[in-house]
């Protein structure tokens, strides 16, 4: 095979730590595809689970979305998917394709009888997804069913529908800080870039205004590089018992690269995401925290989210 680079791209999500390119560049190409393809990979995931044809995912297969290519994928699975553990995954590229192989826990109803297989699969992706201004979001151009066994496994809780939903919006939103807008219709982002605050906090340095002004603001000290998702928690204001369209969501990113001046940088960066839910069930983002917390420098090790 022949790869983009000599590093093959690799990202684990369970059990141990990540892997990522050391160069500035790779860095960048590397954290924006993932987040990308992770966004994507989630929309599909989370449409398995307890899926009907009325929740057919909004991902767009080779140019377009239609319902007959997602009715062909979704015959690779069991009917009635109750829940979904992602174990591992590996992404490299080739040529001008990313190859997104994921390994997971599928547990199933039939019969009245809760079965588990593990499935490995193949995502094929359009590395179109690098590109500004996309009006659909990037095309997978195939999902390819590898290996299939019946397994024994305990049962887990909370890797529902939601768990996924969560998942989608947060690395399409890591995607947007990398620079990539293709997924900004994901987070439903023309309802609330303009509009939602964001509080940025670097040191002794505090300011709050808009989600442009924020940006711009801290692109100064992270000028080159990519953000990586070390840690989600989602939460319910105390000023809420609306825990259904009312929540917040905490992230601590990290992120390497390099200053304007052409220094090294890592940031451990610790978000808060105040989410509304209206009542077409779309997301709004109504403000957002930052602040920068001293940096990490022993490797991170666990969950990749």
């Amino acid at each position: 095979m022949k790869y983009l680079y000599s590093l093959i791209f690799m990202v684990i999500f369970a059990g141990v730590a990540t892997a990522a390119p050391a160069k500035i560049k790779e860095r960048a190409e590397y954290s924006a595809s993932l987040n990308s393809i992770a966004s994507i990979t989630m929309t599909w995931y989370g449409s398995l689970i307890n899926a009907s044809k009325t929740d057919e995912p909004k991902v767009h297969f080779d140019t377009q979305y239609t319902a007959a290519l997602w009715a062909k994928y979704r015959s690779q699975y069991p009917k009635k998917i109750t829940q979904i553990v992602i174990t591992s995954t590996d992404l490299l590229k080739q040529d001008k394709d990313y190859y997104f192989t994921v390994n997971s826990n599928i547990s199933f109803m039939k019969n009245n009888q809760k079965h588990t297989h593990s499935f490995k699969e193949l995502f094929i992706i359009q590395s179109s997804l690098l590109k500004q201004a996309t009006q659909l979001s990037p095309p997978i151009k195939d999902i390819q069913l590898i290996d299939r066994k019946v397994i024994s496994v305990s049962s887990r809780v909370g890797y529902n529908r939601m768990h996924y939903k969560v998942r989608e919006f947060i690395y399409a939103w890591l995607s947007h800080l990398d620079g990539i807008d293709s997924l900004d219709s994901v987070m439903n982002a023309d309802a609330w870039l303009d509009s939602a605050t964001y509080s940025l906090e670097i040191g002794a340095d505090k300011s709050i205004g808009s989600i442009a002004s924020a940006l711009k603001k801290r692109k100064l000290l992270l000028t080159k590089g990519g953000h990586l998702l070390r840690s989600l928690k989602l939460k319910t204001p105390l000023k809420t018992s609306d825990t259904k369209s009312h929540f917040t969501l905490e992230l601590i990113i990290e992120w390497r690269g390099e200053n304007k001046e052409g220094t090294p940088v890592i940031a451990k960066i610790k978000q808060i995401l105040e989410i509304h839910i209206n009542a077409n069930k779309a997301w709004k983002v109504i403000s957002i925290k930052e602040k920068h917390l001293l940096p990490s420098i022993s490797p991170w090790m666990g969950l990749l989210c």
